[in-house]
């Protein structure tokens, strides 16, 4: 008769780790340094072995650093290795998170599908900024950060856009701020990457995970576990019809962030995800939900390098079907 397996020691499983962390950490090699720098946000390798690095305040800037294709890809297979999952010539890509103490993003490719090891790590916010960090860095005017704390307070819906590296996550942190200063309500958070940081004492964070957890299934488990607030790191898919569905049947004060170029392209990406699951995409049902669009973008000329470009609320429809937004600020 077969023997039941067990699951190894807790203390071997702990020795794994501090070894597999051990040889990461000399595999990074000079990346260390960057990410220790609390100014970097994001670290890139090109396919021509080239690192870029982005600062906040500075912008995205080349290196005199090199990682050759031996060592980067070397690097790889370790996070992959502590991620539990595997790269080969047919499963090329890999979405992971660096083990402590760095936390940070990748997303990395490998040979085909490209020339040679690149990725990016995206590192995450050291710091939670607060609404009045926004206002004394002048990202934020006080008509935009009162807009906002008072819809916090109305438990409306709000859905933040920019492009990637605008700050979407570290402007939600801030907000989420405001959430737990707000009240006692439960709120339930949904990530693929730990992100969000959430200090209100009533929460459940859950992670979607290829295999275990989809988006999809996350938001609609939100609905059995009692939530007065759902969370969304970022809408990326046609979860967002559970999302509408959770958000307008007694679950408001919700929070998302999505990729946009502006306040009026939030709610167009918004039903370009809808209609991944029903076509058209219920608009008038959007327009009654979603009650506040802000959107974030790089700015080169700020100080800070990105700034709210605009804060609107959703009034409705216009007869033609278009969005009916007012600026809330």
């Amino acid at each position: 008769m077969q023997q039941p397996t067990s699951n190894p020691p807790a203390s071997d499983v702990s020795e794994t780790h501090a070894r597999l962390t051990l040889a990461l950490s000399s595999a990074l090699g000079p990346l260390t340094a960057f990410l220790d720098d609390p100014l970097v946000v994001e670290i890139m390798l090109n396919a021509d072995s080239t690192v870029w690095v982005e600062r906040r305040g500075t912008g995205m800037q080349r290196t005199e650093v090199r990682m050759e294709p031996v060592a980067a890809e070397a690097m790889l297979r370790l996070v992959a290795a502590d991620a539990g999952v595997e790269l080969t010539a047919s499963t090329p890509t890999l979405a992971a998170k660096l083990p402590p103490p760095w936390g940070a993003r990748l997303q990395a490719f490998l040979p085909p599908v490209v020339d040679a090891p690149a990725f990016a790590m995206r590192l995450p916010p050291r710091t939670v900024f607060s609404l009045p960090d926004y206002l004394r860095a002048g990202i934020l005017t006080p008509d935009q950060s009162r807009a906002l704390v008072t819809a916090i307070h109305a438990h409306e819906n709000i859905l933040i856009g920019g492009s990637t590296g605008s700050g979407k996550t570290t402007f939600a942190n801030a907000l989420l701020r405001v959430v737990a200063d707000a009240g006692s309500d439960r709120l339930y958070i949904i990530e693929d990457t730990p992100e969000l940081q959430c200090e209100a004492p009533n929460k459940l964070q859950v992670l979607v995970q290829p295999g275990a957890l989809s988006w999809r299934d996350a938001v609609m488990a939100a609905m059995r576990v009692r939530p007065d607030r759902i969370i969304v790191g970022e809408i990326r898919d046609g979860s967002a019809l559970e999302l509408l569905k959770a958000w307008n049947t007694g679950h408001p004060g919700g929070l998302a962030t999505i990729h946009a170029n502006d306040t009026r392209g939030t709610l167009d990406r918004f039903c370009q995800l809808l209609e991944e699951v029903v076509y058209p995409a219920p608009r008038a049902l959007v327009a009654q939900t979603i009650h506040l669009c802000v959107h974030i973008t790089r700015d080169a000329s700020h100080p800070a390098g990105r700034r709210v470009s605009g804060i609107d609320r959703v009034v409705g429809l216009d007869a033609d079907g278009s969005w009916n937004l007012e600026p809330a600020a």
